[in-house]
């Protein structure tokens, strides 16, 4: 028997089920990994209806789901996520660097937005966050995201969140990954479809932004009541 002191016993279901055969014990309770978010699932399946695209050198990337998995970042750290707490693992290189672009060129008024962490599953071994995204990126065939060993790393990396973003029809078919759809469907909100789940982040957005806007004003009136406050003082001297 083994025992794991990392993950939520829902995300550390999966790993017993398909790579111990049940032998994996939990040493930590479900109220000890708690939700950081109350809108926030535990663990989810994210299902993005994108297209892989192969680059020269063999490696892929999927557009859509790295602009949905960034939104799922954004909207993270909207509502008052430390960026060293998320984790963002995919099996390609090329969806790293994809996902790296759009994290550095995003015009979004968060300093700390650049220092979440994106890996490919090698590089993320013996890491571990808060809150891990995973973006498997293909659409036609699985490829070789079913390693076993990789499968393992990239699913237990997350302590309290596993946020799966994938293609359900594509994914479903493989005999791994289908097991990992039926956890996730079996956790609460655990199956969201992105269409119809993106809305909610666009508000969650929508009010930070607004926050963010009042902020400035507020502190623009501040800055210009104190600078008349001194220029009358002067007046008076």
């Amino acid at each position: 028997m083994l025992t794991q002191y990392r993950c939520h016993p829902a995300i550390s279901a999966i790993a017993n089920d398909l790579f111990y055969e049940g032998n994996l014990l939990n040493g930590i309770s479900e109220t000890e990994r708690s939700p950081l978010l109350e809108w926030l699932p535990t663990l989810c399946f994210y299902n993005v209806k994108g297209l892989e695209q192969i680059e020269r050198d063999n490696s892929f990337h999927n557009v859509a789901e790295a602009a949905f998995t960034l939104k799922l970042i954004q909207s993270l750290i909207a509502s008052g996520i430390a960026s060293p707490m998320i984790g963002v693992i995919t099996l390609y290189k090329s969806q790293m660097y994809k996902l790296c672009h759009l994290l550095s060129a995003v015009d979004f008024d968060h300093p700390n937005i650049k220092s979440v962490q994106v890996s490919t599953v090698d590089a993320f071994q013996g890491a571990e966050k808060e809150i891990i995204i995973l973006s498997c990126v293909r659409t036609r065939q699985v490829g070789f995201i079913d390693s076993e060993k990789r499968m393992n790393v990239a699913l237990t990396r997350g302590k309290r969140h596993l946020l799966i973003v994938g293609n359900l029809a594509c994914l479903r078919k493989n005999r791994l990954w289908g097991r990992v759809i039926q956890h996730c469907e079996g956790s609460e909100n655990g199956l969201q479809h992105a269409s119809q789940y993106e809305p909610h982040l666009n508000q969650l957005l929508k009010d930070y932004f607004e926050k963010q806007a009042e902020e400035k004003r507020r502190k623009k009136t501040e800055k210009e009541k104190s600078k008349d406050k001194s220029h009358s003082q002067k007046d008076i001297i």
